[in-house]
């Protein structure tokens, strides 16, 4: 009389232990490591604040060219646009106590403080009276 067995090997739950193990490493592996999600959606974060606030000083920028450009009554302004007229302007669209300059009076260099961080925005000249913004370094701001 043949006997009827219920139930899974030893060996099966082994293997399946295994697996489930090997599946495990695999998606904590995809997670973190320099290449993994957590690290990358970071980064991306980072990315998008830089842009963000090189987007609002561009901006600011902008507004101050065209007030340059309305003052001039309509032709272009000879003189170059400062980075004290590009603060005022910043300060004016996004409040008090955002933008300061950093270094000498027109370096094209200037510090923005944005949501608890510190931000070093270097102004590059793109044409004659033209600049454009660009986000070099994210410091936490302790103050």
């Amino acid at each position: 009389m043949l006997k009827n067995n219920k139930g899974i090997t030893l060996i099966a739950l082994v293997i399946t232990i295994i697996v489930l193990l090997i599946l495990a490493g695999v998606s904590i592996a995809m997670l973190t490591g320099d290449n993994g999600i957590l690290t990358q959606s970071t980064t991306a974060r980072d990315d998008t604040k830089k842009a963000s606030v090189a987007d609002k000083v561009n901006m600011a920028i902008q507004a101050v060219y065209a007030q340059a450009v309305i003052d001039n009554d309509g032709t272009t302004p000879a003189s170059r646009i400062s980075d004290t007229a590009i603060i005022a302007q910043y300060v004016l669209d996004n409040g008090s106590n955002t933008a300061t300059e950093s270094g000498t009076t027109s370096d094209g260099i200037i510090t923005v403080t944005e949501g608890g961080q510190k931000y070093t925005v270097t102004l590059q000249q793109a044409g004659t009276l033209s600049y454009t913004a660009d986000v070099d370094h994210i410091e936490e701001d302790n103050t």
